[in-house]
């Protein structure tokens, strides 16, 4: 039976205490992947400098590898740590985050290889949720990406992330349903006007 650790309800926000984080710490440290929630959807987090954690993430999920993972950062200024910044991006970062969109730019040196897209891009995330900004604080930036199997439903639950990758992952955070309840907006911004890849929770004219 794989750990399940209940994250502390706070009014309507859950947090982590110092023996759970220390604990996640010890797991993401060790190559290993844990699910948490997010704004959006239930996500699983693996170290992304760790190419054989990030190898875990693809099996766990039974992802094509040519489908490129994000990463899940702590603030807004480490997204231009590690994906380019243009002023665009700027803008739409300052307006929109922490928020439940992943912003796609091209990857500074200091972005982690084994997740940088074969022509140089990276998708970010600061989420509009406590846990993962908490872990990307404590621990550093963590892979961001659903915790399903590839072509599955996004889990909103602890549950159904537990249904469907069972034994695959170390340890689940269970923060209860996830406010949103659906994939983040993935918007491009490696160019000179912002594309949007896949529509999320939030709709967005033309």
């Amino acid at each position: 039976m794989v750990e399940t650790i209940v994250a502390q309800s706070l009014g309507t926000k859950y947090v982590l205490d110092a023996a759970a984080l220390g604990r996640i710490r010890d797991i993401l440290g060790s190559g290993g992947l844990v699910v948490h929630p997010t704004d959006t959807v239930y996500g699983l987090a693996a170290d992304p400098f760790q190419v054989a954690a990030v190898e875990k993430v693809y099996a766990a999920k039974a992802r094509p590898r040519d489908l490129a993972v994000s990463m899940s950062v702590a603030d807004v200024e480490s997204i231009f740590r590690f994906g380019e910044r243009t002023p665009i991006a700027e803008a739409f970062c300052a307006k929109n985050l922490p928020g439940p969109y992943t912003v796609v730019l091209r990857a500074t040196p200091e972005a982690p290889k084994a997740i940088v897209s074969k022509d140089g891009r990276l998708g970010l995330r600061v989420p509009a949720h406590p846990i993962p900004r908490l872990l990307a604080k404590a621990f550093g930036p963590v892979t961001s990406t659903s915790a399903n199997r590839h072509g599955q439903g996004s889990p909103s639950t602890c549950q159904e992330a537990q249904e469907q990758l069972g034994d695959r992952v170390d340890l689940y955070v269970d923060g209860g349903p996830t406010p949103l309840g659906g994939e983040s907006t993935v918007v491009d911004l490696s160019g000179r006007r912002a594309r949007i890849l896949r529509e999320g929770p939030i709709r967005h004219g033309g």
